[in-house]
């Protein structure tokens, strides 16, 4: 069953619903990196709401305005706002203004009006069009990245600069059918001289083009989106993140680039479901990026007119996730994720609420499932808790045993609002432990990957790390944040005649004849440790505008020297191991970027 199938559904769906007068509840996404997230999440430590469902993200424009007005009737009932978090709530508030009049039945649309938005400072986007039949906005994006690095074998300083430009086209169709468009081109130049994709120093990419110490790559993000009785519907390319923490999870982040999917969401009370049928993209073959990981179908290639043409196995993923409030200060989630390919679409993946541990069963066990249960703790006075566990192709019940059929990986964080009296001050701490084998199988197709960037926490198997980290805000646009972190690796060893000795350490190789598999060690193999700590300020102009600086400074043992290292690079292409000290300074300036 080729892809194009998931396609023909989503557009019978479609043609149903032009054809109804169904109302729909719908509305562009909110990007996982837009600092909405955050200021909710303070909040809910805080008991101004329960029930976010903050476990399923992107949120929807219209999700993000309810929990905003949520906070806003909590203020009003005598809930205790400082003057910065004020402040913040009423940029957020006017950024999404259109959707919090939405809600409250005050936004009317004005026959064939044309607003062209003056001043760079303002939320409202550059261009916008609205009529009785839909909306039409549009805006413009920017992005100056610099990265200057020195120490780890470096012989000089080594800067890279990165500049993106893009833009974004969102609005509705007769009330009925949403749409998001967006498309970034990107030039990275750096120092150094780029032979593999893995050189480039942006690791949420497609395929980049090389060219000496320049490279170019894009990304462009597409879909619709419309209301059926009970469920919302989206299909198109986005992104998403799954789980309780703030940046990385163990199950699905944003790690990878955006893929094409069908997504279901719905919510029934205290039930919040979502379920997606994607289609990924193995490891690219092209001149100017090497096949990474020997997906490609060889056997199906050819040359035509001097030309190799190399066919690609296809690759899906089908995943769910239920989150459930118990009580106002509890939320349990569970999800399942399973990767699969070199055959078309299955359609007992397609079942939304089907046990996919049963279906794998059903398909032979010849699949890469990940099952995972997390809580979120926020009893309401200022402290957020969450846990989160994770089991990769689980066949035995010996949970926190050794067995090799059995890896899993677990993490654990706290959010602090306001700690000891410090007003406008988070504070953060995370512990993550990824077992050897995580993410990989015996089939390569199978990888927990989209092209080469991992589906799931970027840490990667056979790792562990701690961190602890402090924001203090000293006006609503303006922040000093700091962390430490402590971070674990073990890795492959690349034995004296080449070959590599195998202990589940490296996302994109799974286990080979001959490889150990009736038990695993943690953090065996060739161990790297290494220490972070990094200060860095954000100032934000208006809703467009952000600045953000960083210096961070890094020392180990055993770490590998860059530049010819990473997820993706063999070992035998490394460039050996060193002491791991580093220094690091980031400039980030964005428009309409978050």
């Amino acid at each position: 069953m080729p892809v194009q199938k998931l396609s023909s559904l989503a557009l019978l769906i479609l043609s149903l619903l032009l054809r109804s007068d169904l109302g729909a509840d719908i509305s562009p996404n909110v990007p996982l990196e837009h600092w909405g997230y955050g200021f909710l999440e303070r909040f809910e430590a805080r008991g101004f709401f329960s029930g976010l469902g903050d476990g399923i993200k992107p949120f929807s424009r219209l999700e993000m305005a309810r929990a905003l007005n949520a906070v806003a009737a909590a203020v009003e009932e005598g809930g205790e706002l400082t003057r910065v978090d004020g402040e913040r709530l009423r940029r957020l508030q006017e950024e999404f203004g259109k959707e919090c009049r939405t809600l409250a039945g005050e936004e009317s649309k004005r026959e064939g009006e044309v607003a062209v938005r003056k001043g760079l400072g303002s939320h409202q986007p550059l261009f916008r069009y609205e009529h009785e039949q839909g909306e039409l906005q549009a805006d413009l994006s920017f992005r100056q990245q610099t990265d200057s690095f020195s120490g780890r074998g470096r012989e000089q300083t080594e800067q890279i600069f990165r500049t993106r430009l893009g833009g974004e086209i969102r609005g509705n169709i007769r009330e009925g059918v949403g749409y998001f468009i967006s498309f970034e081109q990107t030039r990275e130049q750096g120092s150094r001289t780029y032979i593999l994709r893995d050189d480039v120093f942006e690791r949420r990419i497609e395929v980049p083009q090389l060219k000496g110490n320049l490279a170019d790559y894009h990304e462009g993000k597409a879909y619709l989106n419309f209301s059926l009785p009970f469920v919302d519907v989206e299909f198109g390319k986005d992104q998403v993140a799954w789980g309780p923490g703030p940046v990385d999870n163990l199950g699905l982040s944003g790690n990878a680039p955006s893929f094409d999917m069908l997504r279901l969401r719905a919510r029934y009370g205290a039930f919040k479901l979502v379920s997606i049928a994607g289609a990924l993209r193995p490891c690219p073959d092209r001149p100017d990026s090497p096949l990474c990981g020997n997906t490609a179908d060889l056997e199906r290639s050819y040359i035509v007119n001097h030309m190799s043409r190399t066919l690609e196995p296809e690759k899906y993923l089908a995943a769910h996730r239920l989150e459930v409030a118990l009580a106002t200060w509890i939320d349990v989630g569970f999800q399942e994720v399973v990767v699969y390919g070199d055959r078309g679409l299955e359609v007992t993946y397609l079942n939304p609420v089907m046990f996919y541990w049963a279906a794998q069963s059903y398909l032979g066990d010849k699949d890469n499932l990940m099952m995972g249960l997390d809580l979120d703790i926020h009893p309401g006075n200022g402290l957020r808790f969450y846990l989160a566990y994770v089991v990769d192709d689980l066949k035995k019940l010996k949970i926190l045993s050794d067995d090799f059929a059995n890896k899993f990986s677990f993490q654990s964080g706290f959010l602090w609002v306001d700690p000891l009296g410090l007003r406008d001050v988070d504070l953060r701490g995370e512990y993550v432990r990824i077992e050897p084998w995580i993410y990989t199988h015996k089939f390569p197709i199978n990888t927990f990957r989209h092209f080469d960037g991992p589906l799931g926490h970027a840490l990667g198997p056979n790792s562990d790390r701690w961190q602890l980290s402090a924001t203090h805000r000293l006006r609503a646009g303006l922040g000093l944040h700091g962390g430490v972190s402590r971070t674990r690796h073990g890795d492959n060893v690349l034995l004296e005649d080449g070959s590599i000795r195998n202990i589940g350490g490296d996302l994109h190789l799974g286990w080979r004849p001959g490889d150990e598999r009736e038990s695993k060690k943690f953090l065996a193999g060739k161990v790297s440790r290494w220490t972070r700590a990094e200060v860095g300020v954000e100032l934000q102009i208006g809703t467009k505008w952000h600045l953000e600086m960083g210096w961070a400074h890094e020392w180990g043992d055993d770490v590998p020297l860059p530049p010819r290292w990473g997820a993706n690079v063999a070992l035998e292409n490394r460039t050996g191991y060193g002491d791991g000290n580093q220094r690091e300074f980031h400039f980030d300036l964005r428009y309409n970027y978050f």
